[in-house]
């Protein structure tokens, strides 16, 4: 249990809740532009401030997700471990462990279900991706590279969309591959691997929640 908590606390520290903070902008491409946030916004003004709502939504549903994952694969690791013996011959399972497994099987069921909702998440990103590309183009085709908001151009949010969505999809392809290979690991070293790869998330960088929080600060829903 003292092993379950440990990773679910360590999951927490590293994706609490996104903390907005006046920053620096990262895309400045011109001077700052007024825009009310009462004001009812039309056309790519809209479709922007939706898309990074879009954007911060997912990532919060996937940070829930996570740790609903984290819970599972810290129960589906004790369940193999305690099926390797520990004389050194790993590869080799108790006996009389058809309850474990039983239980090892549903856990799996489990993380696959996790995983599909993590796929998902990614997916809606990537469509948020393709329609802040589809307006930079069109401002593009307008000759129009004017900021939308206070001082990113479309095209900065198309950037930004893209480099958070490209962090979120390398990992969802990392935590596919723990799934279809941490029931079958064979040596403690490599569950404990696998558990700390799925708590850990390498691909998703800090910079993800600094250009995060500066697509909320843009786009008014922050201040």
């Amino acid at each position: 249990m003292s092993h379950k908590n440990d990773a679910v606390n360590n999951l927490s520290k590293l994706f609490s809740p996104v903390r907005i903070t006046m920053m620096s902008n990262l895309f400045s491409t011109g001077s700052p532009k007024y825009s009310s946030k009462t004001a009812n916004l039309t056309g790519n003004e809209r479709q922007i401030k939706d898309g990074c709502a879009d954007i911060y939504n997912a990532i919060q549903k996937w940070t829930k997700t996570n740790r609903e994952g984290t819970e599972t694969i810290t129960d589906m690791a004790n369940i193999r471990i305690s099926l390797l013996l520990e004389s050194g011959e790993e590869n080799v399972e108790k006996p009389d462990s058809s309850s474990e497994l039983q239980k090892l099987e549903s856990l799996c069921e489990e993380l696959a279900t996790c995983v599909q909702k993590l796929k998902k998440l990614v997916l809606k990103m990537k469509t948020v991706e393709s329609k802040f590309h589809g307006v930079n183009n069109l401002s593009q085709y307008r000759n129009d590279s004017d900021v939308v908001f206070q001082t990113w151009s479309a095209k900065d949010f198309a950037s930004a969309a893209e480099e958070i969505t490209a962090m979120y999809q390398k990992e969802w392809k990392l935590k596919h591959s723990i799934y279809e290979n941490i029931c079958h690991a064979i040596s403690r070293d490599s569950v404990m691997f696998y558990t700390s790869a799925w708590v850990h998330q390498p691909y998703i960088q800090e910079r993800a929640e600094l250009l995060l929080q500066s697509m909320l600060n843009e786009t008014g829903h922050v201040s």
